[in-house]
């Protein structure tokens, strides 16, 4: 399992240099879904420590699938006291251990480095199409209650290769 992701942002004239130089990393250039932004998410999956300047790197706590970091990518989070932590986290581990979603390649639980209140689930995808359908129809990891509390984070971002 890889311990550690890291993304950086940036536009393509500055992410661009950065694969060229680093040919041997496992890198993927992503644009946001939803717009026509100029600015992109470069992801290093190759769990080593980051070569960003400026990068936002996750610790991996647990791990299901096959990873494809070729198609659509989506980022889900949240920032969980320690009650909610133990929901959340039961609710991801029973998804993993099941037979991930149709067309799901692989799902990670994250936290923000060094700040565990702060979890990332991040999901790869054969495509949109397969994210919708499930994010429509799954049991709810992040009940409403959640999203409107003053004393907790959440916030999606979905992402296609560049």
């Amino acid at each position: 399992m890889i311990r550690h992701i890291a993304i950086t942002f940036g536009s393509e004239d500055i992410l661009r240099p950065i694969i060229d130089k680093y040919p041997d990393r496992e890198l993927q250039l992503y644009k946001l879904s939803s717009t026509e932004a100029k600015e992109l998410m470069l992801l290093d999956y190759s769990g080593m420590e980051p070569i960003f300047e400026s990068p936002v790197t996750y610790d991996a706590l647990a791990h299901a699938g096959n990873d494809n970091w070729t198609g659509f990518v989506n980022f889900a989070t949240l920032n969980l006291n320690e009650d909610q932590q133990k929901v959340f986290d039961a609710r991801v581990n029973k998804l993993m251990s099941d037979i991930l979603p149709t067309g799901m390649n692989s799902i990670y639980s994250l936290n923000y480095h060094n700040d565990i209140n702060q979890r990332i689930l991040l999901t790869t995808w054969e495509s949109y199409s397969n994210y919708e359908i499930w994010h429509k129809d799954s049991l709810d990891l992040t009940p409403k209650g959640y999203q409107s509390s003053p004393s907790s984070y959440h916030h999606e971002a979905s992402y296609i290769p560049a």
